[in-house]
């Protein structure tokens, strides 16, 4: 009973250790972690890692698994009523926090998400969630407006961020301005159009 019980400690040991060093790897700026690279990091063998998970996408699923857990306490409720102005700035300042910190992890998933179920159908779910969030802020704005909740939707994005932070090189104090003059144009041009 002993043995199993440390076998099985030491199997989630290394399993866990493989995990963080993939995440740790990516918030470093390693692109693209090879298995070399996350046995070294991880002081579990290579050879171990091939026995912890059937394949890459398997670790790289563990790996998302793992980041959902890191960031979770970054998903605060945001205000659903108020004023405009503070409901934007909420939704901008609780993105921006949430969108630098998963950056390195979510470009790794982007890149591979085409080639892996399990990634794809991770950023799908992110994608609704955080969709439903945006609907749910301004609510009262968008009423049934489809089209302004998907204009809505596509400025408070992980891609528009990336394209900012990334593309453009601006700061995130710089690229929170641009998110935020952006939404107040959209929801102004609503109700001006009323």
């Amino acid at each position: 009973m002993t043995v199993t019980d440390g076998r099985v400690l030491r199997r989630v040991r290394n399993k866990d250790a493989a995990v963080d060093a993939i995440l740790d790897l990516l918030q470093e700026g390693v692109t693209a972690p090879t298995a070399q690279q996350v046995a070294a990091r991880s002081g579990v063998s290579l050879r171990s890692i091939f026995r912890l998970f059937e394949d890459v996408e398997g670790l790289n699923a563990a790996a998302v698994q793992r980041q959902a857990a890191r960031i979770e306490s970054l998903l605060v409720p945001l205000p659903e009523s108020g004023p405009l102005f503070v409901r934007i700035a909420a939704l901008v300042d609780s993105r921006a926090t949430i969108w630098d910190a998963i950056a390195p992890v979510r470009r790794h998933a982007v890149r591979l998400a085409a080639g892996s179920e399990v990634l794809g159908s991770e950023l799908a779910r992110t994608h609704r969630f955080f969709r439903r969030q945006v609907r749910a802020v301004f609510a009262a704005e968008i009423g049934g407006d489809d089209e302004l909740l998907d204009a809505l939707d596509a400025a408070a994005s992980w891609e528009t961020w990336e394209l900012l932070r990334s593309g453009r090189g601006l700061s995130r104090a710089a690229a929170a301005r641009v998110v935020t003059r952006t939404l107040t144009a959209l929801l102004a041009d609503k109700e001006f159009s009323r």
